[in-house]
């Protein structure tokens, strides 16, 4: 019996040749995606830098607005001082008697009412900052400088909470406001430790407007205000006007000179 012939016949191999032409043209469509594709990440990043600029703007105007309150804080201290004291020696009385407060306008309201205790209600915002957070704007931003932002904005927030709880304490001062005869020692007590915690809020109060210009002041770059504190002196002076006509000259007016010589040193 015959064995099987065998196929001695090689498989043929099949090569695809390239042309150098089509080499050419497959390497600039590779590298024509390759350019498009950082012409779109180039466009990008400038969009994201663009707009964290714009974050830093307005930053500014949240962090000046925080400075004009801290500031305002310090002019009016010598005030709420004396007037703390003057309240604390008339709930001491041994009659425990004492005469209404000074009528004040407040607001848009129409009648004046008697405030014992006239503390500013101001507003802190610190919106800018918070929704930046998380943004890949935010991330743009130099990395030392997002952290002092980050902290002065912790500042600021700090003192928002402490207007607020100030402003429930003061509320507490009621009874101050009216004319008042033969309270009991137990009402008198009761208006002293009152008294005690407004002014715990205002001590609290003026060590953190002093902190918020000495952080806000340090800031540089795009975020130093210092230029445009200097500029608005007119402002500040005329506000002065505004303050003493309604505290008296019982306020500091050298807190914008102290203001002025931090920001122009």
């Amino acid at each position: 019996m015959s064995e099987p012939e065998v196929d001695e016949r090689r498989e043929r191999r099949v090569f695809w040749r390239l042309s150098r032409q089509r080499l050419v043209e497959m390497a600039v469509v590779v590298f024509g995606v390759l350019i498009a594709l950082a012409f779109d990440n180039l466009v990008e990043e400038i969009r994201l830098r663009g707009d964290a600029h714009d974050l830093e703007v307005a930053f500014r105007d949240d962090i000046l607005n925080a400075v004009r309150n801290s500031w305002e804080r310090q002019v009016i201290a010598p005030c709420l001082t004396q007037k703390l004291s003057v309240l604390t020696a008339q709930v001491m009385t041994p009659e425990g008697a004492w005469d209404a407060a000074p009528a004040v306008s407040t607001g848009g309201l129409a009648v004046a009412l008697p405030q014992p205790y006239r503390a500013p209600s101001r507003r802190w915002s610190t919106a800018s900052f918070d929704r930046a957070l998380g943004s890949e704007a935010f991330k743009r931003i130099p990395r030392d400088r997002a952290e002092t932002y980050a902290e002065l904005f912790a500042q600021i927030d700090a003192r928002r909470e402490n207007n607020a709880d100030e402003y429930a304490a003061v509320s507490s001062l009621a009874p101050l406001a009216f004319p008042q005869t033969g309270v009991d020692a137990a009402v008198r007590v009761g208006l002293l430790q009152n008294l005690s915690m407004v002014d715990r809020h205002r001590v609290l109060a003026f060590v953190q407007s002093e902190q918020i210009i000495e952080r806000a002041l340090s800031m540089r770059g795009i975020a130093d205000i210092r230029a445009t504190i200097l500029e608005g002196r007119p402002n500040y002076d005329r506000l002065i006007s505004q303050t003493r006509a309604s505290y008296g000259d019982c306020i500091d007016a050298r807190a914008t000179d102290r203001l002025m010589s931090a920001a122009g040193a």
